[in-house]
């Protein structure tokens, strides 16, 4: 079954992306399975983008939905969503969910080589956004690079951001694993990997490389 895109690019540069959560004629976003297309903060993204013959790959580092304009502006109705689907379910249609993204690397479709650095190109307005796959993931977290780049983001907390992309690729690798002991053992391993590249990068601030290596301590992987 060919994947579903999440979002479709409203804004670019070669640092980042703004794109739009595509809605189903229902007016929800939604995929084939019925569950809503938002991506979790700190995943990993692909924008297939054939303009460039490239595809790039960001980490969402934030998620807004909100209304398309000032003047439908959503009000508090005390409705269970089940009921709001029902009784109002033009609402949904009246909201639009936007995805930030922090770009990381890209995917140069000429050499089918993966790069952990800043593409030649930003995303065109109007391509797709999906997830990225989980062998995509390995690659992109197989090296730290990336967290250079996360810590230069200032919308959100950069810690909490670098931080839940790193559980975000420790995920990936325990799901390579149907034994859950070799899923853990994999999960930790990447952990300790990460906390030492984290330790390396903030090693002129101590409390800081503490506080974000807490942040991914295997019992927050899930």
């Amino acid at each position: 079954m060919p994947q579903s895109p999440l979002a479709e690019v409203l804004t670019s540069s070669i640092t980042g992306l703004v794109a739009e959560t595509i809605k189903n004629s229902a007016g929800s976003s939604v995929g084939s399975s019925g569950k809503v297309l938002k991506p979790r903060f700190g995943s990993f993204v692909r924008v297939d983008s054939p303009e460039n013959d490239i595809s790039i790959f960001a980490i969402v580092f934030n998620v807004i939905t909100n209304p398309p304009d000032s003047v439908h502006k959503p009000s508090a109705l005390g409705l269970t969503r089940d009921q709001l689907r029902v009784e109002q379910p033009h609402i949904f249609a009246l909201l639009k969910t936007e995805v930030h993204a922090q770009i990381v690397g890209y995917l140069d479709w000429s050499d089918k080589a993966i790069y952990q650095h800043l593409p030649p190109q930003p995303p065109e307005v109007h391509d797709f956004v999906y997830s990225a796959s989980q062998e995509e993931v390995l690659k992109l977290s197989s090296e730290f690079e990336f967290l250079r780049l996360l810590n230069g983001v200032t919308s959100v907390p950069a810690d909490e951001l670098m931080a839940a992309c790193v559980r975000e690729a420790a995920r990936a690798r325990a799901q390579t694993y149907d034994s859950a002991a070799e899923a853990e053992q994999a999960s930790t391993a990447y952990l300790i990997e990460a906390g030492r590249a984290i330790s390396q990068l903030f090693r002129s601030d101590y409390e800081r490389m503490l506080s974000i290596v807490r942040k991914i301590k295997p019992g927050n992987v899930g």
